[in-house]
């Protein structure tokens, strides 16, 4: 933004510190006082008297009287290659700055002493040349911009053609918003960003994860991306699996690799083969950036827990890896309802475990409820560590089905006896693939609901 008090005192303020005026440290006397306007008007009748001079002398020079008389002319010849116009708008290039362009039609009604080419001069801070009446112009000026709106089009049109105080010193006022909640403001300005979603990263769900988002736009793609992305695939991550994983887990960019390589040497060393680790990694590659202390814990915990073996480890994380990076306390609290509070055995829990893991990242609390649902349904403790899956689903979808079941009187869930379903069929599956699996229309399913 240009204000009158930015000309008078940013690098185009004409008159010395020296030459200012103040109340306090002045002597009263007049003689002491130097006016400063008068001092330009002296310098500017003896450049005038010089230049006089120097016309006399170069006026049998018939190109040179040609360019002063038609100095603006060539000036837009020069900027643009074709001949004005009357009235045309014109454009200047001051100091290697692309301007606005100049309103020739503005400069004459608001400048009577001061010519197209002074206009420039003025641009280029060249005010040691101007009269008193030029610089009184000036200042009548930029009142009138200073009694406008600065959002309004009318400043925009009489501010165009005067920089700003500090745009010789290579300072760009398009900076980049410093803060901001969402990529959008930044992916047109970054090639890192946009090579980031050609590779299938989404971003509006990268910046969902805390802090990440500040440290991912100063990364440069080639030098601190492509690194990773390769370590990636010498893992056995597939390229069109490359975005996801970033998407998942984006903190792969801010750890450096040897501490990945340290995570995927230890699983090693536990006989994790190259085919588990890449499965695992494409699956949920947040224990990547854990460190080796806290996988070897989980994993302690696991095994402690459960009674497991190597194999039925190995088995386990590999196809359920999110498991090494889930809270430790839900595990816990989950499995202290299962068998403090519900009666599970050892045995029990480690079947359930090894046939479905994930009802151990559940929430305790949902976990109460579909159990409390499963025993007024009059299911055995038995039957549910046998169909430990049947956690997972919803349990207002799991009560309907079983008041279905029953209604045709095929909810024993035993499977010696004839009409045999699936305690585990209640929580998967859509009704039509359900309907179909059991063998009953989907009609008669549908018609009971609504009467249900």
């Amino acid at each position: 933004m240009f204000s009158k008090l930015a000309f008078r005192f940013g690098r185009r303020f004409v008159t010395p510190c020296s030459q200012r005026l103040s109340a306090a440290g002045i002597s009263e006397d007049v003689h002491s006082k130097t006016d400063p306007w008068e001092t330009l008007a002296k310098s500017y009748k003896k450049s005038s008297l010089q230049h006089k001079h120097s016309e006399k002398i170069n006026e049998t020079n018939k190109k040179t009287n040609e360019l002063e008389e038609n100095k603006l002319s060539e000036l837009h010849v020069a900027m643009t290659g074709d001949a004005p116009i009357k009235g045309e708008t014109l454009s200047t290039d001051i100091k290697g700055v692309s301007q606005p362009p100049l309103n020739t039609e503005l400069i004459a009604k608001h400048f009577r002493n001061v010519s197209v080419s002074q206009v420039c001069d003025i641009m280029n801070s060249n005010l040691q040349s101007c009269t008193p009446e030029m610089l009184s112009e000036i200042e009548a000026y930029l009142d009138e911009v200073d009694k406008l709106d600065p959002h309004s089009t009318k400043w925009d049109m009489m501010t165009s053609f005067l920089p700003h105080p500090d745009e010789d010193r290579g300072i760009r006022y398009n900076f980049l918003k410093p803060k901001s909640s969402s990529f959008e403001d930044y992916i047109e300005h970054s090639e890192t960003l946009q090579k980031l979603v050609m590779i299938g990263v989404d971003l509006s769900a990268v910046q969902e994860f805390p802090f990440i988002g500040n440290y991912i736009i100063r990364l440069d793609f080639e030098r601190d991306i492509i690194p990773k992305l390769l370590y990636l695939k010498d893992l056995g991550v597939y390229d069109h699996n490359l975005g996801m994983v970033l998407t998942t887990n984006p903190f792969i960019l801010e750890d450096p690799i040897n501490k990945l390589q340290s995570v995927v040497g230890y699983l090693k060393s536990k006989k994790f083969t190259d085919e588990m680790i890449g499965k695992m990694v494409t699956r949920h590659s947040m224990f990547l950036i854990m460190e080796v202390g806290q996988v070897d814990s989980k994993l302690g915990m696991f095994q402690k827990m459960f009674g497991l073996k190597g194999d039925q480890m190995r088995e386990v994380f590999s196809i359920h890896p999110i498991l090494i990076s889930h809270n430790r306390k839900k595990i816990q609290d989950v499995h202290f309802l299962f068998h403090k509070i519900w009666g599970f055995d050892y045995n029990q829990l480690q079947a359930m475990f090894l046939k479905c893991p994930l009802a151990f990242a559940e929430e305790p609390q949902t976990l109460q409820t579909r159990l409390e649902n499963l025993y007024d349904m009059e299911v055995s403790m038995e039957t549910i560590a046998e169909n430990p899956g049947v956690l997972l689903g919803d349990h207002h979808q799991v009560r309907r089905r079983h008041a279905f079941l029953k209604e045709i009187g095929r909810a024993h869930y035993n499977p010696e006896k004839a009409g045999y379903v699936s305690l585990e069929s209640l929580a998967k599956r859509t009704a039509e693939k359900w309907c179909w699996k059991i063998g009953v229309p989907k009609e008669h399913f549908v018609t009971f609901l609504k009467t249900e």
